[in-house]
């Protein structure tokens, strides 16, 4: 089934034409001149963007360890939680201490 206007506008010069699925440069008023868009770049960034996605995620449980640490470095977030938690927690006693005198 091929649909009567086969190309929608996504940008000012990007086009994507219904009938193939195919992405490319164009203008909008014409019907030649549209060149392939470059999918294999657009794939290899949107893999780093699910890497780094991923990388967050697995950051929110406290016992996970991040892309770039060593091995055997499982728990790191909560200590560094536990450690900044102490330290904050030292520094208001102090200011508490220094208010009270």
């Amino acid at each position: 089934m091929l649909i009567e206007t086969p190309r929608i506008i996504i940008d000012d010069d990007l086009e994507m034409d219904v009938n193939t699925g195919v992405i490319g440069h164009g203008l909008a008023n014409t019907t030649t001149g549209s060149t392939p868009f470059p999918t294999e770049e657009l794939i290899s960034q949107i893999d780093k963007l699910e890497e780094a996605v991923a990388d967050l995620e697995s950051s929110f449980d406290s016992f996970s360890t991040s892309r770039l640490s060593q091995k055997g470095r499982n728990g790191i977030y909560q200590k560094a939680g536990l450690l900044t938690n102490i330290v904050i927690g030292v520094i208001i006693a102090l200011i508490f201490i220094v208010l009270l005198m």
